[in-house]
């Protein structure tokens, strides 16, 4: 079994460690090292995450005790570190339609730890598949992608931080893809199925601010259980999930939008411009106009 501590490892067992420019993120396109990668890996276990974009692909994946026979879909799939993965190419030809990423939670923020992300970002949970078929939504991820790639090619100070942007909508997205089940979902508990059903109506609601007994009254049960069940499964306060979509919804409109500050502070709910750049900047370090400015692409 191969055994990869760093990115450097892994990139050094697919032939190309001299394209390393980060030890904390890498992405490459396939259909760049077609003919250098390896098109079949003995299993493989990384002590960071991975995410692949598969198009129109004809392989064989094994992950843990799991096989997945994949030909002509587009997946995307997802490997917390310590799991396993072996991967055995059927076509050389098809394998240029993709993408890997991996990256240490670090990247992310430098407070995050492995069990925060896996906690916020439930595909990355072992107790979930590592893989899904997109069907009507695989351009929104091939195109996020391709921003992070063209980013990663010319690489400097602020193309990084913009990639680390572009990431965190990648993960959301794939997260808002969960939630809508494409993804299978197997709930052990009734805590774990409450807290996907409140984090449900959070999403859909994540235009607008509403407190913890509105999602309780929808949900039909106490705000004291509700909160007991979403602390169970997911180790995180309701509260704090309520807060990531609302900055989530800001984020996307500020990068995606011409809508002032102002005019966003009231979309979301806010009965002052002030409390909301208060409470963006708490919760991303950034200021809303800084955040926006940041997330421009120069390109």
């Amino acid at each position: 079994m191969e055994n990869h501590k760093d990115i450097a490892s892994l990139l050094q067992a697919m032939n190309i460690s001299h394209l390393l420019q980060c030890d904390e993120f890498h992405i490459l396109k396939f259909r760049d090292h077609v003919n250098t990668i390896p098109h079949q890996t003995f299993i493989r276990k990384c002590d960071f995450f991975q995410i692949y974009f598969s198009k129109q692909y004809n392989l064989d994946i094994l992950i843990d005790d799991s096989n997945y026979s994949i030909k002509d879909k587009t997946i995307l799939s997802f490997l917390t570190p310590q799991q396993t993965l072996s991967v055995d190419v059927k076509n050389i030809e098809g394998i240029s339609n993709g993408y890997m990423i991996v990256f240490q939670s670090s990247f992310l923020n430098n407070g995050f730890s492995d069990f925060d992300v896996q906690q916020k970002f439930p595909y990355f949970n072992l107790n979930y598949s590592p893989v899904y078929f997109l069907e009507n939504n695989s351009s929104i991820f091939e195109e996020l992608f391709e921003k992070i790639h063209a980013l990663f090619n010319n690489l400097n100070h602020e193309n990084l931080e913009i990639i680390r942007a572009y990431l965190s909508i990648l993960l959301y997205e794939s997260r808002k893809s969960f939630l809508v089940g494409s993804i299978k979902k197997n709930f052990k508990t009734r805590a774990q199925e409450i807290s996907f059903s409140f984090e449900c109506l959070v999403r859909k609601n994540s235009h607008s601010r509403n407190s913890l007994n509105y999602y309780a009254d929808k949900l039909n049960i106490s705000t004291v259980y509700l909160s007991e069940c979403v602390k169970k499964a997911t180790n995180r306060t309701a509260k704090q999930i309520i807060n990531e979509y609302i900055i989530l919804e800001a984020s996307t409109l500020l990068m995606q939008s011409s809508d002032t500050i102002e005019e966003i502070s009231d979309k979301l709910g806010f009965s002052a411009t002030s409390n909301f750049i208060n409470f963006f900047k708490k919760h991303s370090n950034h200021s809303p106009s800084k955040f926006r400015k940041s997330t421009k692409p120069s390109f």
